[in-house]
């Protein structure tokens, strides 16, 4: 099929881009383009649920007030009520599409808990909503014939053009990561759906297509970002010394577990009232603060108390996971550690999913919607992703048809040799470098020395970045190194630019805020070094 056949192209296949696909579906041909398999995407590792008010002693309006607190004063309150007062009805279209959210007794929808939230209001499918969430969507659209779907298609560049109007884009170049070969698909809109960009991090939750694609190829292009400097970290990664990460849902906090020091002890409630449930840059720089105050690698889960057989009815995954490298939960302690989790910025949309660049929308994580502010509320990312689409599909159905016509190649098939082999140790080792970079310098806890040490160092990279694509060519591997670094530009130039700490962005060389919660006082006296020292 050539591609002027295609209406729309979708980057990405997670709940966003296949939300979007099954909904713009009945307005034109929707081409959706992943980068590894069709189920290979960030939604299907989310493990706590959706947040929805469905509780009647719950309302939208607590909802909104939890978003925003989280948010630490700068989400959107316009986007805060628009995505909360669509959840109900986002939860019963993805029932309609066989997502079976898990039962309470009562034989409505369980709700849990997690942290930041005042009610019991997150829906969930065991521990593996995201992987329940994506494989629903997916059997929806490989079923549909208006959506066809190319996996390993890696996004390089976004199509533009300027008029007295404005910037709008008319498709996207592409790699086919099988053959090499590079092409030019037009359309009337392209969806960016690409996810988040935890990659950039040396630790983080996020899979290892996580780099910042979609956000990349978007500021190359020109768009508005946002909110770059807000990046959360998930205070509890399950701890192994190999450096593998696995996510430890929030939901187990909700359930009952405990935040303990080594010696078993609880101390959460020395840095906020909810305690192991406050939101999650408290916890995260909590967690960091006690471990480098006991010169340990790691902190510890306790789900001792839990009735027996909670945590492996109710959390099979982690159960599971747990058991596999000699971990009895009923028993011992999870050792657990923070990890990059979620970029809260991104590229700057509207109500539409519209970005600054006419045509070329942004839903999902690589999008800036104005939810989330400085710091994402749990379980309101999957929800985002539905709403947005849905309404980033009623927006492109007002399109004006423009005439699409079939654009050549402008790149020939790459092929290096023994060059491109011998460039791949090099590319991995600027790689490991960014992220160790970022890691130690714009993570949980910066300085304006730091920061500006990492500006410097991305320079360079930066430069290496260039050499290394010109001797190379057009591979995946060159193509994420590039968009990794352009990542990390983005975030320590905004981290610079954002003096005050705030949310998910905490400086040391500043004063607390004195209306913040008191882990602010803690926190200013950690050292980098000593911060450093434990990784």
């Amino acid at each position: 099929m050539k591609a002027p056949d295609f209406d729309f192209v979708v980057l990405g296949s997670g709940v966003a881009g296949l939300t979007f696909a099954l909904q713009a579906a009945v307005h034109g041909r929707v081409l959706v383009l992943c980068k590894a398999n069709f189920s290979e995407t960030n939604t299907a590792y989310a493990q706590g649920g959706i947040a929805v008010v469905l509780d009647p002693t719950d309302t939208f309006e607590q909802h909104v007030q939890d978003t925003l607190e989280a948010g630490a004063g700068l989400c959107d309150e316009v986007a805060v009520r628009y995505v909360v007062q669509e959840a109900p009805a986002a939860i019963r279209w993805l029932q309609g599409i066989a997502v079976g959210f898990d039962k309470a007794a009562s034989g409505d929808m369980a709700l849990g808990l997690e942290g930041g939230h005042s009610h019991h209001r997150v829906v969930h499918v065991k521990d593996h909503t995201g992987r329940s969430v994506q494989q629903a969507l997916g059997k929806a659209v490989r079923r549909h014939p208006n959506i066809f779907v190319q996996e390993h298609q890696m996004g390089i560049e976004l199509l533009t053009d300027t008029s007295s109007t404005g910037t709008f884009c008319y498709g996207v170049q592409v790699l086919d990561l099988h053959t090499q070969e590079v092409r030019s698909i037009p359309a009337q809109a392209v969806v960016l759906a690409t996810g988040g960009s935890g990659q950039v991090y040396q630790y983080t939750t996020n899979p290892g297509i996580a780099t910042g694609d979609g956000l990349a190829m978007a500021a190359r292009a020109g768009a508005d970002i946002q909110h770059m400097e807000f990046f959360q970290f998930h205070p509890t990664a399950l701890y192994q010394p190999n450096g593998e990460v696995f996510l430890i849902s929030e939901a187990l906090r909700g359930a009952g577990a405990e935040l303990v020091l080594p010696d078993g002890s609880r101390f959460m409630h020395l840095y906020h009232p909810l305690g192991s449930l406050a939101p999650r840059d408290i916890v995260a720089r909590a967690v960091l603060t006690e471990m480098q105050r006991h010169q340990s690698p790691c902190l510890y889960l306790d789900v001792r108390h839990l009735p027996a057989g909670k945590v492996s009815e109710n959390f099979p995954s982690i159960y599971h996971k747990c058991t596999t490298i000699g971990i009895d939960v009923e028993k011992e302690l999870i050792p657990i550690v923070p990890a990059a989790h979620y970029q809260c910025g991104g590229v700057k949309t509207d109500l539409s999913g519209l970005t600054s660049i006419d045509r070329l929308y942004a839903i999902g994580e690589v999008a800036c919607t104005g939810l989330h502010g400085a710091n994402r509320l749990a379980s309101n990312s999957l929800l985002e992703g539905v709403v947005f689409a849905q309404s980033a599909a009623g927006h492109i159905a007002h399109l004006v048809p423009k005439k699409l016509e079939a654009i050549p190649v402008s790149l020939e098939k790459n092929d290096v040799g023994e060059l491109w082999y011998g460039m791949r140790e090099e590319i991995a080792r600027n790689r490991n470098r960014l992220q160790k970079l970022l890691w130690e310098q714009a993570g949980i806890v910066r300085s304006a020395m730091g920061l500006q040490r990492c500006q410097t160092e991305l320079e360079d990279l930066q430069r290496k970045g260039r050499g290394i694509a010109y001797l190379t060519g057009i591979q995946q591997e060159v193509l994420e190194l590039q968009n990794l670094i352009t990542v990390a530009e983005l975030i320590t130039k905004a981290a610079l630019a954002r003096q005050e700490s705030v949310g998910g962005h905490f400086v040391t060389n500043t004063r607390p805020d004195k209306n913040r919660t008191p882990y602010r006082a803690v926190l200013k006296d950690i050292s980098e070094t000593g911060i450093q020292a434990l990784f």
